[in-house]
């Protein structure tokens, strides 16, 4: 009977329910007469307790049919009927969360229904899918069927289980499109604007640059609606302005009144406007060079500005410290820098002045709405690199990382993020000194096993056999966390190591592993090396001019220093921004130190350039 084949589909392999199942929408007519049919279900009958010469209510309790039931009925049917059938079977084992039985409906559905049937099919296989989370299924699944391959009624469905997965995977790209093609269907839902919103925030610069050239007039809309928002943040009189010439130049595109909530009060947020600005530094301590490049870069971002600066010794005993603040009027704080002071200050609960910390937030402090973090991290640029890593389909990375504090954060970090998203831990591959990196690379690629084989055969044919040592073929990308010197090193000898046959492994680095002073000799050796790096240090676009001046007034800073300096500048920056990316923190402030976002919980988070050095040495900032 079909009801029979129907449990091997629970508890066989895959390839079995394909067969069974197929086996039963051909069959089933042939293995079910009426008087095998199962017993009509009786409703249940709840009665009240008997009272005397009272009518009883009889209460029919309608409970929604499951998988199995539809698949009874299934077996009754012949045709299409049966199929229309199965297909409803499929659904509610999807809604009772038995995906594996659904899958095994929907795959025979899609070759061997009718057509009708097999385009209402396709939304609960894709949906399916979903649940898997099979990542190439459902890439080859959105690549196999269009948009006009759905039933009309399903297509909005689709679109949103499609943008909802893309979110979810960090995909904000791919989300944005799909948005867009929802809201051409539903234009007036709020919800998928929202949606689409978030996920304009998430782009990169040239990202959005990129949307904001489209040819599809929403498109450009949407994204010019952003940008507007980015560039005059904290300028209300500028913004609303620039809003409204936007909206007759893109009367395709909802009114502002008309858009969520949450993008109408954007433009209406009082930005923090300080009159006085303290800053803490420690001056007189073994950190005054870093505290004069941080100085120079909030200077050098408040030339045209009117709020007053003073600078503070962070070393200052903490009652002495407030009394000044006091004295001074002071309305808004930068820094202090060194950890310590930051956990001191932070943890005070009578700190009640607005303050842009100089580093990161522990877990011992809790969140403020007028608390706000921003640090170096080199913890973003790991989470960054996992993110590309992903977007980018690779299976197998490994990272091969110098043994020091930092790359162990850098590794953590990255570790954390990979098993978030592949599931699974990365591989590690730890050297200590220059004298390490040979055997490490050797190891991380197995050729020091395959130059032993060469040997052994050589060994048992009596002769010198030539064969070029092979590496291992299931390696997708290299994740080196080392400083330049190691770089330059290890670079070229892991292009040369990996084996002929094989497809050059990318190599990716971070901006520990890049110098701005590197000889042009040394820059060919880095050939096709990618890494992240803060837009300060790779001198791109209308930064240009600007690093130009830097270098003449500071033309042999030690590149640590350069780097705070961006920090400085960036910092004085954000002041003014800090209140709406609060209340939108996907909004984000194309910066020196990189594209500025804010958490939640107040911690400024960095999304950095990328870099990569061509064959002939010349670095220029790309997207991967």
């Amino acid at each position: 009977m079909f009801p029979s084949l129907y449990l091997c589909i629970v508890k066989s392999s895959k390839l079995k329910p394909l067969i069974l199942l197929g086996s039963a929408i051909a069959l089933a007519s042939c293995s079910s007469t009426p008087e095998q049919a199962a017993p009509v279900k009786r409703a249940p009958i709840v009665k009240p307790a008997p009272l005397a010469e009272q009518e009883v209510e009889i209460v029919k309790i309608e409970k929604p049919l499951s998988g199995a039931d539809f698949i009874e009925q299934a077996g009754q049917q012949q045709g299409s009927e049966q199929q229309w059938q199965l297909l409803e079977a499929a659904k509610a084992h999807l809604q009772q969360g038995e995906n594996e039985q659904a899958q095994a409906i929907s795959r025979v559905l899609a070759s061997q229904a009718t057509p009708d049937v097999q385009q209402a099919n396709l939304l609960p296989f894709f949906q399916g899918l979903i649940a898997a989370g099979d990542h190439d299924d459902i890439e080859k699944f959105s690549s196999q069927y269009s948009l006009s391959s759905f039933r009309d009624e399903d297509k909005a469905a689709y679109l949103q289980s499609l943008a909802e997965y893309q979110s979810s995977r960090r995909e904000p790209e791919k989300a944005v499109k799909t948005y867009l093609q929802l809201l051409a269907l539903q234009p007036e839902q709020n919800i998928y604007q929202s949606a689409l919103w978030q996920q304009l925030g998430m782009l990169t610069p040239d990202q959005l640059s990129s949307l904001s050239q489209s040819t599809d007039t929403t498109t450009q809309g949407w994204a010019k609606l952003l940008q507007l928002h980015q560039q005059y943040l904290g300028n209300t009189p500028a913004l609303t302005q620039a809003i409204s010439d936007w909206q007759q130049q893109y009367s395709n595109v909802p009114s502002l009144q008309q858009l969520p909530a949450e993008i109408q009060q954007l433009s209406a947020v009082d930005a923090f406007s300080p009159q006085t600005i303290a800053v803490l530094l420690p001056f007189s301590s073994n950190f005054r060079q870093h505290a004069e490049a941080i100085q120079q870069g909030i200077l050098a971002a408040s030339a045209n500005q009117q709020a007053r600066l003073i600078f503070i010794d962070s070393q200052t005993e903490a009652a002495a410290l407030k009394q000044q603040l006091a004295a001074e009027q002071v309305d808004f704080v930068i820094g202090p820098l060194l950890r310590e002071q930051v956990d001191a200050i932070s943890q005070q609960t009578d700190w009640t002045i607005p303050t842009l910390f100089l580093n990161g937030k522990t877990d011992l402090v809790q969140q403020s709405a007028d608390k706000f973090y921003f640090s170096l991290s080199v913890e973003d640029e790991a989470h960054q690199m996992a993110m590309l890593f992903k977007q980018k389909n690779y299976k197998q990375p490994v990272l091969m990382a110098s043994r020091n504090p930092l790359s162990q954060r850098m590794a953590e970090q990255f570790g954390r993020d990979w098993k978030q998203v592949a599931g699974k831990e990365p591989e590690i591959y730890w050297f200590a000194d220059q004298a390490g990196m040979e055997s490490t690379i050797k190891q991380l690629l197995e050729t020091a096993a395959s130059e032993q084989r060469i040997r052994d055969i050589s060994k048992l044919a009596g002769e010198s056999v030539k064969a070029e040592p092979h590496s291992r073929q299931d390696i997708d990308a290299i994740y080196l966390l080392a400083d330049p010197s190691q770089t330059r090193l290890l670079k070229p000898y892991i292009d040369v190591s990996v084996a002929p046959t094989k497809t050059t492994v990318p190599v990716y680095a971070s901006s520990r592993s890049h110098q701005k002073s590197a000889e042009f000799t040394d820059r060919r050796d880095l050939q096709g090396l990618t890494f992240t790096e803060m837009p300060w240090m790779l001198s791109t676009g209308q930064q240009q001019e600007f690093r130009q001046q830097f270098e003449q007034l500071f033309p042999q800073q030690d590149e640590t220093l350069q780097r705070l300096f961006a920090m400085g500048y960036d910092a004085y920056h954000l002041i003014f921004r800090l209140k709406q990316q609060q209340q939108f923190p996907a909004l984000r402030y194309q910066g020196l130190t990189g594209n500025l976002a804010l958490s939640t919980g107040g911690q400024v988070q960095r999304q950095l350039t990328w870099g990569k050095y061509s064959k002939d040495g010349l670095l220029t900032p790309r997207t991967p």
